[in-house]
Formats: C-alpha cells, structure tokens, sequence
C-alpha cells in the first residue's frame, strides 16, 4: 500500500487527536493495531477498498485463533473506530470484553513498602519510580508520560494532563516523594533531542517505558525479599488501601485516584485478615468490655440479693443477732469499685 498505507495512517492519528481527543498511549495502540490490520489485508491480498463484514469476520476469526482474550479488546475497538466511525463502512463489529488477570491484588504491608525504598535506595532512578508511584498512586502510563513542567514542587503536586480515558487531575504527593524527584533530576542523564521534558529517562536516554518500570519493580521486590507478585499497579492498590485505612472517604480517595466509577474504586481496597481483626478489635473492643462489665455488675446485684436474703432468715431463726445482720447488709451494700483505705505510708 506504499503512501496509501502512511497517509491513510496519519489521517487517522489527526482524526483521533482532534476528532476523537484521544490520548497518545490509545493513539499509539489504535495506530499499531490498524497496521497489523493493513498488514494482515496485504497478506490475503485484499484491497482496501474492497472491506465489507465478510472481511471483518475473517480477520476477527483469525485474530481470536491466535490472540489472547484481552489483547482482541483493543482490535476489536479499534476496527470498530477505523472502519465504522473514520471510514464510515457499513460494518458491524462487537467489541471484546476484556478478562480480569488473576493475580494476587492483596495490598503490601507498609513495612514491605519501607524495605522496597531501602533497597533502592542508592539507585535515583529506582527510589523516584517507586516513591512517585507509591505516594502519588498514578499509573505506570501516567508516570512513564510526565514531563518536568507536571510536577509542582511548591505545591507538592503532579497534574496528570492524559490519564485513562484522556481525563486530567491533579494528585498529591509527600514533600519526601518531592525531594527524591529532583534528586533524581539532577542525576538523570542528558536526554537525546526531543526528550528534553520527559522526567524519566532510561539508560539509552529516551522517556522511559512501561515495560521498563515493570522489571524495575520487580527487580526491587526481589532484593528487598517479598515472595509475593509485585508489579506497578500494585503500588496503586497499595496507595488506595492505606488511604482507606488512614479514614479518608471514598470522594477523597477518589479525587486523587482518578476512578469514575466508585464500585472499581472499591475492589481496589483490599484489605489482608489481620489488618480487618486489627480494625474490628478498634471498633468493637470497648463496647465489648461495657458490655462484659454490665454482665458481671448484674451477677453481682443478683448474688447480693440472694446474701441478704440468707442473712435475713438466719436472723429470723436466731442464727445471728441484730449487730451480725446489720454488719452483713452493710458490706453487701458497699459499692464493687470503692477504692480501698490505704496506709498513707505506702503511698
């Protein structure tokens, strides 16, 4: 397809920048997957012109032959971008419905999180990467795509200017999170020409990338010895499920994660059994002691009215005399709790 191939490719990159308001990351996708597309017409030798819904089938067909589930998500919803709203071919195309990986998503502990900055402690990169998401509980897409003029230091605050589904925000992040970022901005290398903004920058001197921040990640865990999967978006859930501990709402939380949607925010806050006996104890403790010492206060009334009852009739059958009764309802009647007389010489 030659020209026809790049020029069909730019017009559709403008269309969905301008038209659509597409963040460069679902650019970057729908631009890659329509070349496999392209790519896959060259190879069945099928020209463009000539796409109808019986090459729409074949090609989902042979994608769902050999892609996983997720990955037709992002075929499926560029096909129906590409060929029904920019080309306007009368198609029809299902968008897949994505699949939840299965993987741990219990939160780290804080003390986990200590020991991963600890480990990375003597490498800039490392520490920025983890502490940015960690503090700050953007995305891996989010922090890969800062620039330096994001970053507030004054205010200790990232303005996140594309996040998923191309909505801006601002987040909050801690004044030690601020001050390892410019550490690391004063040690990150020289950036090749048309890097100069990007905040992090990789050994080859180029933003860094997604995959990257992944091994980093990793890598750190590893050191820092957790056995469990670790990988950026568990940072993520771990910010949320800490903020959720420390009481804030679910508004605030929302704010400064970016969910629309609050029942998604929900299933991020994943709390492990000891943490949930830790807050039940907090919050039913006390009432449980007010409720053991009404109890014990009633068995005490009980079996003081059964005493005075036994005093009384051995009175009445001449067991005991009137002093002995009198002395005898008295110490019933003294309050449980009186403080007792103390020799002022072991005080």
């Amino acid at each position: 397809m030659g020209n026809t191939r790049e020029e069909l490719l730019e017009r559709y990159k403008t269309w969905m920048k301008i038209q659509r308001g597409n963040s460069k990351t679902t650019i970057k996708e729908m631009l890659y997957s329509t070349g496999q597309f392209l790519s896959w017409l060259t190879k069945e030798q099928i020209e463009f012109a000539s796409i109808d819904q019986n090459v729409i089938d074949k090609y989902l067909a042979y994608c769902y032959d050999t892609l996983s589930q997720n990955s037709m998500v992002v075929i499926t919803a560029n096909l129906r971008k590409l060929c029904i709203h920019f080309l306007k071919i009368n198609v029809k195309v299902k968008v897949a419905k994505p699949t939840a990986p299965n993987r741990d998503k219990i939160s780290l502990t804080k003390n986990e999180i200590t020991q991963m900055f600890r480990c990375a402690s003597n490498n800039p990169l490392e520490l920025a990467i983890l502490k940015t998401l960690y503090y700050s509980g953007i995305r891996n897409s989010e922090l890969t795509n800062l620039d330096i003029e994001d970053i507030d230091f004054d205010h200790l605050q990232i303005h996140i200017k594309h996040g998923k589904g191309n909505k801006a925000r601002t987040v909050n992040m801690t004044n030690d999170c601020g001050l390892t970022l410019q550490k690391w901005l004063k040690a990150r290398p020289i950036p090749k020409d048309g890097y100069n903004q990007a905040v992090f920058i990789s050994s080859n001197r180029q933003r860094i990338t997604t995959t990257t921040v992944l091994k980093i990640v990793k890598r750190v865990a590893a050191r820092a010895g957790i056995q469990r999967n670790v990988y950026p978006h568990k940072l993520r859930i771990t910010h949320i499920t800490h903020m959720a501990e420390a009481g804030l709402s679910i508004s605030e939380i929302q704010a400064q994660s970016g969910h629309s949607n609050t029942q998604t925010l929900l299933g991020y806050i994943q709390h492990t059994p000891s943490r949930i006996r830790k807050g039940y104890d907090k919050t039913f403790l006390d009432m449980d002691d007010k409720m053991v010492n009404i109890e014990t206060e009633n068995m005490f009334i009980q079996k003081n009215g059964r005493y005075k009852k036994i005093a009384i009739q051995k009175y009445l059958d001449g067991e005991i005399d009137t002093t002995a009764l009198h002395s005898i309802l008295t110490t019933l009647d003294k309050p449980r709790n009186e403080p007792k007389n103390i020799d002022q010489a072991y005080q």
